[in-house]
């Protein structure tokens, strides 16, 4: 039964992978470079509004590094846009309230790093958002932080959460709630695929 159950999710993991439409980093960086440039902002005040560094909003734009999806979303609000404008695909948006999981599609900004699993909003003017993050061994996000909260539950694997001054250690069925204001970052210090569960009041995608 055990391994049963490991096959399954094994199985789930590389269905998600093999649903996402990947999304090269170097094409990534060229669009967000592109609209910067449109709007007239430099590296340093996207840095400073997004609440990211500048170098690394070099290195995305370069092709070197990819933003997490909520880093993307702070980065297009900054560009003034909607960070579908970056999304191989729109995410559906039939606000069903079951998601079944044979039909969520994947999004991967890199295909080496996250693939995501976006959740639809049962209902419109839902307040809660959520999506489930498959994250490879060794994968460590950038720091960041934005508005409203965070519920973090992990499903599957090993992570080490930074939030502000302060490191937690979780292991499959913890949780996490915290403001998304103070600085965070995770790492997955497993040797295997983690699965985590987003439940935030960040709306990264809008509703039309």
């Amino acid at each position: 039964m055990e391994m049963d159950e490991r096959e399954a999710r094994g199985k789930d993991a590389g269905q998600a992978r093999a649903a996402a439409d990947l999304l090269p980093a170097l094409s990534l960086g060229r669009a967000l470079r592109q609209r910067r440039k449109e709007i007239g902002k430099t590296m340093r005040q996207v840095a400073q509004e997004a609440g990211l560094s500048e170098g690394f909003i070099s290195q995305i734009e370069r092709g070197l590094s990819t933003p997490s999806l909520i880093s993307l979303y702070n980065l297009a609000s900054t560009l003034e846009t909607s960070v579908e404008a970056f999304l191989p695909q729109v995410p559906q948006r039939d606000h069903s309230m079951v998601s079944h999981a044979a039909e969520r599609p994947g999004y991967s900004l890199d295909k080496e790093e996250r693939v995501y699993q976006i959740l639809q909003r049962g209902f419109p003017d839902a307040r809660l958002n959520s999506c489930i993050t498959h994250m490879p061994p060794g994968y460590v996000s950038e720091l960041t932080r934005h508005e409203g909260e965070d519920f973090l539950y992990l499903i599957e694997g090993e992570m080490l959460y930074e939030i502000g001054q302060r490191q937690y250690r979780l292991s499959a069925g913890d949780t996490l709630h915290f403001p998304a204001s103070l600085p965070h970052r995770a790492r997955n210090i497993g040797p295997g695929e983690a699965r985590e569960l987003w439940v935030g009041t960040t709306r990264i995608i809008p509703d039309r």
